[in-house]
């Protein structure tokens, strides 16, 4: 036959297997779709995330590192700036934790417009910023943002306050009392200062990245607005003859306490190690508070998680659904290649050549996973970025999401998918063409054991079971094929819903253990418990309240392996954290156990107070967000610490309903950051954690979709092999129900072999993800609940049985003669 005429029939053979296999063919599609568009879908998301962020740090010229101080001295800013490198910048300003109506706010106060970690983006000025003179607020504050019911306006007022009780201006507030204004106030008599002005500028800033729901916000404000506003506070409680002698002594206290670095020619690590060492080398007139890089900052650490969360979900999921993809569709190819057993020994037998036969199988496979990949390489980077962008949008204040496409995965996928297509399809199919014609038109031999008995037929007892097991054993290649695609499927739920529940898990047991307290109050400055206790005098209804320390440090065994760490410091015999250890030890969490090699009775050495400690490891305890070292503060190692000056106080409510009134009574003081109750932990902690698990619902959405597609493929697979048997046993008088419980069984026994592996898989392959998405600020406490279970077995099992419900069907449609006689 010549080429023209072959290839003829081939085409005509193509269009005629297509439509005989249609239903197969759209689903292996689909499976490819599907696997393809999670695959790069979450490459996409994960490029076009950290370009968003990127163009914020760019655009707004983000910092590498800021020095803290806790005094001024003059002297700071030249030696500093001497151990930058050529091409590094620093800048000065002064930065003050403050309160409004709305919230807790960072007022940053600088001398002109800052080049570094500086205003970008959208910038809305009034005619009364000028230059010199001038205050911006983030655009998140505008009531155009949906984060409060409180919000602003340009032109409105502008109030903040600000802590001043550690000024100890006490003596010098009596001495004011007789130049106060009648009607007036002496504001130097209260522990804060509240200063008002207009909103007459907005702006984005790259330390507001984080959104004023979730972060507190950063105000940039002008020294010369803070001085004129400061004098007309002054001017209108205060008499003349005073107001210039108050303001002048005020301008004393106006000093920068914050330094910002842009290292762009040093590495940060080490120019911080610079710094640190200087201050220390300045003995007991060090005034260094902290110095911390980007990774340090709190508004830098959370969007960094996500990123990172994004960038390492791409890998196992999708390799997984990939894996599973690819497998289904080769398995489904396979068996379509030897159902055409006899027509290629046909072809060969007319005189197609081989090469043209084994052509036509290999486009027919290229077709559709080249249709299916192609698919799911235009939906991924068009739909997975844009609903995991509506959480980002949510928390974060980001330009305009771009169009990202991953190049170097996309090509990778293609190339993998078709290739893995082709080289399978080649195999298999070469082993059908090599065989004589007359050999590929007969039947595969079925070996069944040899009976010594002659076996009349009759309808046998337990016929459909028999029956099933039969066609398991005749088709153990093809049995394995799907036992591994229900496996897959089910692993991917175990897994999904198994992520869930380690973050719940890990959220209760932190609940129960450290956050228990009706009432958690956070300062902005270190308070005694003489400076507290009045405040808390003025409450009834407590159950309970206790102060106490929680503090960033550095831990360390020894000075091989050091990690950043916090240490809880709490009270001898207190009721907020539920965990009990000797006074004289400590208890570690579990993952500083781990990352610093320490056991019970070891030695940890951590700083508190830029002085260093090592206390004795009691216990290793396990916790999600509270990791650190927890010691009491009746500890021996504090013996010569006269005054402990606390960072949180605990309050337990034997009145609970005055839970919201107090709420807003500590909201109300200057000294305090946040004042939170246990549901508002659990949601800070849930958006803290949010990336992990709107990526995780995308995937469980994706498993089941897989998993009614590959279920329903792998069964009207079945289904169409079965065709002759149907047909067979329809003519000797099986009733359909007969033949519906043979199929079942053969389909469900294979569904429940790959169920039940899939979810012992589903465990490790959870801890497989999870170790490939470490988050810094939290310690996974793996944990998956009975009830996931029980639930990842309903959903693959009850689709199956649907599934196979409705192909049963199509029993009634199988005609017995034209499938008797098809070989034959």
């Amino acid at each position: 036959m010549n080429k023209k005429k072959a290839f003829s029939l081939l085409n005509k053979m193509m269009v005629r297997t297509i439509k005989q296999n249609l239903m197969q063919f759209i689903a292996i599609i689909v499976i490819g779709a599907i696997a393809v568009t999670l695959f790069v879908g979450l490459h996409a998301n994960a490029d076009v995330f950290e370009s968003q962020v990127n163009t914020v740090y760019e655009e707004g010229n983000l910092a590498d590192l800021w020095v803290t101080t806790k005094s001024y001295d003059e002297k700071d800013y030249d030696n500093i700036k001497a151990l930058l490198s050529d091409g590094d910048s620093m800048e000065s300003r002064i930065y003050i934790p403050s309160e409004s109506s709305a919230h807790s706010l960072f007022i940053t106060v600088v001398d002109e417009i800052p080049t570094i970690s500086k205003p970008y983006g959208k910038i809305i000025n009034t005619e009364k910023n000028t230059i010199d003179d001038f205050i911006y607020i983030d655009n998140d504050l505008i009531s155009l943002s949906d984060s409060y019911s409180i919000l602003y306006n340009l032109g409105d007022e502008f109030s903040f306050t600000f802590d001043i009780s550690s000024y100890n201006l006490g003596a010098y507030a009596a001495l004011l009392n007789k130049f106060v204004k009648e009607g007036k106030e002496n504001i130097f008599a209260k522990d804060s200062i509240t200063l008002t002005t207009t909103i007459d500028g907005t702006m984005d800033y790259p330390e507001n990245i984080t959104k004023a729901s979730y972060n507190h916000s950063v105000v940039l404000i002008s020294e010369a607005r803070i001085k004129r506003i400061a004098r007309e506070l002054l001017e209108e409680n205060y008499k003349d003859n005073v107001v210039n002698l108050i303001y002048n002594y005020l301008l004393t206290m106006l000093n920068p306490n914050q330094y910002v670095i842009k290292a762009k020619n040093s590495d940060a690590l080490e120019l911080k190690n610079k710094i640190d060492a200087y201050f220390l080398a300045k003995g007991s007139n060090n005034n260094l508070l902290m110095t911390s890089q980007r990774s340090g900052m709190p508004f830098y650490m959370v969007i960094d998680n996500d990123v990172k969360q994004a960038r390492n979900f791409t890998y196992v999921f999708p390799l997984f659904f990939f894996l599973v993809g690819v497998l289904v569709i080769l398995t489904t190819l396979t068996q379509m290649i030897l159902k055409d057993r006899t027509q290629i020994g046909t072809l060969k037998a007319i005189g197609v050549p081989k090469r043209m036969i084994m052509l036509h199988y290999m486009s027919l496979t290229v077709t559709l996973v080249l249709i299916g990949t192609v698919i799911g390489e235009v939906l991924g980077p068009m739909i997975l970025p844009k609903i995991l962008g509506k959480k980002y949008g949510i928390i974060y204040q980001l330009p305009a999401a771009p169009y990202k496409f991953p190049w170097l995965y996309g090509i990778l996928t293609l190339v993998v998918f078709v290739g893995v297509g082709i080289l399978v399809t080649y195999i298999i199919a070469r082993k059908e063409i090599m065989l004589k014609p007359s050999e590929s038109m007969r039947p595969r031999v079925v070996r069944l054991k040899n009976h010594k008995k002659k076996i009349e037929f009759k309808k046998t007892k337990f016929f459909s079971l028999k029956m099933a097991f039969r066609n398991i054993s005749l088709n153990i290649g093809k049995s394995i094929m799907v036992i591994a695609g229900v496996l897959g499927c089910t692993a991917l739920l175990v897994s999904g819903f198994g992520i869930e529940d380690t973050l719940n898990y890990g959220i209760d047991n932190d609940l129960g253990l450290f956050y228990s307290s009706d009432l958690t109050i956070v300062f902005n400055s270190y308070k005694t418990k003489e400076e507290l206790d009045s405040d808390v005098a003025k409450l009834d209804g407590l159950e309970y309240y206790e102060y106490s320390i929680h503090q960033a440090s550095e831990a360390y065994k020894d000075s091989s392996c050091k990690m950043a760490s916090t240490i809880y410091i709490i009270p001898n015999e207190g009721e907020a954290v539920k965990v009990d250890f000797p006074i004289n030890s400590c208890m570690v969490s579990k993952n500083v156990a781990e990352t610093l090699g320490l056991d019970v009775g070891d030695m940890v050495h951590f700083t508190y107070n830029s002085i260093d400690y090592q206390a004795k490891v009691d216990s290793i305890y396990p916790a999600f967000y509270y990791n650190g070292i927890i010691l009491h503060e009746g500890n021996e190692i504090f013996k010569d610490c006269s005054t402990f000056r606390y960072t949180l106080l605990e309050i337990g409510l034997s009145d609970k309903t005055k839970e919201k009134e107090y709420l807003e009574y500590f909201e109300g003081l200057s000294y305090v950051n946040e004042a939170r109750t246990p549901s508002h932990w659990v949601e800070m902690t849930e958006n803290l954690m949010s990336g992990i698990s709107v990526m995780t619902n995308a995937v469980k959405i994706f498993a089941i979709l897989l998993g009614i597609v590959v279920i329903y493929n792998l069964s009207l697979m079945n289904f169409k092999e079965r065709s002759r048997d149907i047909a067979t046993l329809k003519v000797l008088g099986f009733n359909q129900m007969e033949i519906v419980r043979s199929l079942l069984i053969e389909s469900l026994s294979l569904t429940f072999a790959g169920v039940v592996i899939g979810l012992i898989l589903g465990y490790p392959f959870m801890l497989l993800v999870l170790e490939n998405n470490i988050v810094s600020l939290v310690s996974y406490l793996y944990h998956i609940y009975f009830k996931t279970y029980i639930l990842a077995f309903l959903l693959t099992f009850g689709v199956a049985i649907a599934i196979n419900m409705l192909l049963s069907l199509r029993i009634r449609g199988v005609k017995m003669v034209e499938s008797l006689k098809s070989v034959e």
